[in-house]
């Protein structure tokens, strides 16, 4: 078991001093602007708030450019350059004048747009109060609607953090690292992500096993280079989700190395265990290790950073049985279909 430890360490010592974190740092720096735009007392600051946990009364909130709509004025904004507008409208407002509005503001903009009803509580939120807020904003067809309270920041977090993964799918690093509601769903993607890819590779890597005299060094190589390496990549991207800096490789790596530890010993002793069995059985036990030792080395690593402390033996245990469960689950939906 030790001497598995120690060779499971020095596998990931050696992908660490091999490894590059330029494209994952880029991907997390990468500039993200974002615009809530509503009337005021729409809820868009409460939203805002809920989202990244700043003063309601900051004009700037992380990534947000809050936007007041000035319809006395007729002052309306440029949104062109935003990445993805947020159109906040009071369910008991005139849905038909603030339509209208929107639509001479920003109808014709090709920015993606996510509109939230807010205050759906404060009035009869059945299908047709919700048809006729459909009808009145149909002009803008890339958009996604969501009906809030918007006064409650957990329901705000639960339903539109989601949603603004879902619009910017390649800007979630970026989104997760500065909005501070995404990154457990951020970092849960990128930990189920990992997890899969390294159960497929397992299994491919299975393969070559029935090679006479190369097939072991081949199966055990592409076991080393890629399980290894996506987990040092998983490992670093959750670390930028949580505001990480991750251009001293070796720095971030000799942190969370005790963290992650346990994840891989747990890897390389089962995976010894394995090796003894013939090849065509081996197959799914593999891939369950690799794909519970992922998990369970994501979850640490997940918990490390938002905590900022090492999980106990028992929480690693507790992550552990957790990937086993779900491995047992996706099996099981994948050979339905």
């Amino acid at each position: 078991m030790r001497l598995g430890g120690i060779a499971a360490m020095g596998d990931f010592w050696r992908v660490v001093r091999e490894f590059n974190p330029e494209g994952i740092e880029r991907e997390a720096t990468a500039p993200v602007d974002l615009a809530i735009v509503g009337l005021p007392g729409s809820g868009r600051r409460t939203i805002a708030r809920a989202l990244f946990g700043s003063p309601a009364d900051s004009e700037s909130l992380g990534p947000f450019e809050i936007v007041d709509l000035d319809f006395a004025g007729n002052r309306w904004p440029q949104l062109e350059g935003s990445d993805l507008v947020v159109l906040v409208v009071r369910l008991d407002a005139d849905l038909a004048e603030v339509s209208r509005k929107a639509a001479a503001a920003f109808g014709r903009a090709r920015t993606p747009v996510v509109l939230v009803f807010t205050h759906a509580d404060v009035v009869h939120n059945n299908r047709e109060t919700r048809n006729a807020a459909y009808r009145a904003f149909s002009f803008v067809s890339h958009l996604k609607t969501l009906f809030l309270n918007g006064t409650d920041s957990v329901e705000v977090q639960e339903k539109l953090a989601p949603l603004l993964v879902e619009t910017l799918p390649d800007h979630r690093t970026a989104l997760a690292r500065r909005v501070p509601a995404l990154r457990q769903l951020v970092a849960e993607q990128i930990i189920s992500e990992t997890c899969r890819v390294n159960a497929q590779f397992a299994l491919a890597a299975n393969l070559p096993a029935n090679l006479p005299f190369l097939g072991s060094v081949a199966g055990s190589v592409a076991d080393f280079f890629v399980l290894t390496k996506n987990q040092v990549m998983m490992v670093f991207r959750l670390a930028a989700i949580y505001g990480r800096d991750i251009a001293p490789t070796l720095q971030v790596a000799a942190e969370i190395a005790p963290v992650i530890g346990g994840g891989l010993l747990w890897r390389s002793a089962a995976r010894l265990a394995v090796g003894l069995l013939p090849t065509f059985v081996a197959a799914a036990p593999k891939m369950g290790i690799a794909y519970v030792g992922t998990y369970a080395a994501g979850q640490a690593a997940r918990y490390y950073y938002d905590q900022g402390q090492q999980p106990t033996r028992e929480l690693i245990d507790a992550f552990s049985a957790e990937g086993s469960r779900l491995f047992r689950l996706i099996r099981g939906v994948d050979s339905r279909q």
